[in-house]
């Protein structure tokens, strides 16, 4: 019994000695791996942002494009209703309208629909993309009825870089 009793004090002893004597500024740096801590236990404070990677996906995210033109059925009065950033245009002119990025896009994909900015159904027709032989920040589309003839309509456009 007695022995029980002082390996009893002992170990409480040591658990006491050890909470007060490992603490945070104990530790060092690096040396508790990620699968050690507790769910939700960190913040952006003890994060540095700038030695994350990218998440895979994201990169996929960061090198896509996209705008939303109307182009009613007029010459020359196409205008770009809302895009994925800033500095992306649409100018039409000579059967196309041209929207241009602020990058080079002549190596991406492309794909462009008819549709609207708003939620009308759009007529029937197709839309047509082209890397600009004149700009390589360019794609021309070109709307055109059910019936193949060139008709200006709104569409959207996607446009996904590598």
């Amino acid at each position: 019994m007695v022995v029980a009793v002082i390996a009893l004090v002992v170990a409480l002893a040591g658990t006491a000695y050890a909470a007060q004597t490992i603490n945070g500024g104990a530790i060092k740096k690096q040396t508790i791996g990620g699968g050690k801590l507790k769910q939700d236990t960190l913040t952006g404070f003890q994060i540095n942002t700038n030695k994350l990677g990218t998440v895979p996906l994201a990169q996929v995210a960061t090198h896509t494009f996209w705008a939303v033109v109307n182009n009613p059925a007029e010459p020359g009065n196409a205008a770009l209703a809302r895009s994925s950033g800033p500095n992306i245009a649409a100018v039409e002119g000579g059967g196309a309208v041209t929207v241009t990025f602020p990058f080079n896009v002549s190596g991406c994909a492309n794909v462009a629909a008819r549709n609207n900015a708003g939620t009308s159904v759009p007529n029937s027709g197709y839309a047509q993309t082209n890397s600009s032989a004149a700009n390589p920040n360019a794609i021309e589309v070109r709307t055109r009825g059910k019936d193949g003839n060139n008709e200006d309509a709104d569409f959207h456009l996607i446009v996904i870089c590598p």
